[in-house]
This record gives C-alpha cells, structure tokens and sequence, in this order.
C-alpha cells in the first residue's frame, strides 16, 4: 500500500473513532484532523454516528445489532471491540459519497 493508502486508512480509523465518541455523547475534538478536513470530517461524523445508536428515551442501544441498554461509555466499548470494522466499512463509504458529491456538483 503506498503512503497515499496509508493516510486514507488514518484518516477512516480517526474519523470513526470521532463517530464512534458522537454517537455515545462522549466528547470528542476534531483539531488532530488536518484543517483541509474537519469541516467534511464533521460531516461525514454525524453521518456515521446517526448510524450506530439508538436513543430510546434514557437507554443507549446500538443499532447495529440492537444490544443495550448500555452506559455511554459502555456503548462506546461494545462499538470498538464488536463492531470497529463495521464501522470503518460505514466510514469509508460516507468518506467516499461525500469526495463523489464534491466531484459531481
């Protein structure tokens, strides 16, 4: 993979991370991104993360596989250890809408 990849795969892992810490309404800073991207990185954030979770009323599910209730932070966990390649899967592919729909304006 040559370096170009390599960044590209960075890039993924650090924004699912952020979308990852959205959906559980954890905090989360956007400033160890390049500022050519947090205004897309926030973006495609919220995208993502309105994909993981399901807020029913005070419980925290997740969407993804519909296990719950969980704790923000205990959420946050499952997400990372049973669903991380999901989630990379979910990012790059808003990743990729979001370069297509700057291309094709």
């Amino acid at each position: 993979m040559d370096s170009r990849g390599v960044q590209l795969v960075e890039i993924v892992a650090k924004i699912a991370d952020l979308a990852i810490r959205r959906a559980c309404n954890l905090s989360y800073d956007v400033s160890a991104l390049p500022p050519s991207l947090r205004s897309a990185a926030l973006e495609i954030i919220e995208r993502v993360a309105s994909q993981l979770v399901v807020h029913d009323g005070d419980t925290l599910r997740c969407k993804l596989c519909g296990r719950g209730p969980f704790t923000r932070k205990g959420l946050y966990l499952h997400i990372r250890r049973v669903h991380l390649d999901q989630v990379y899967e979910i990012t790059r592919r808003e990743l990729e809408d979001y370069i297509w729909r700057l291309r094709n304006l």
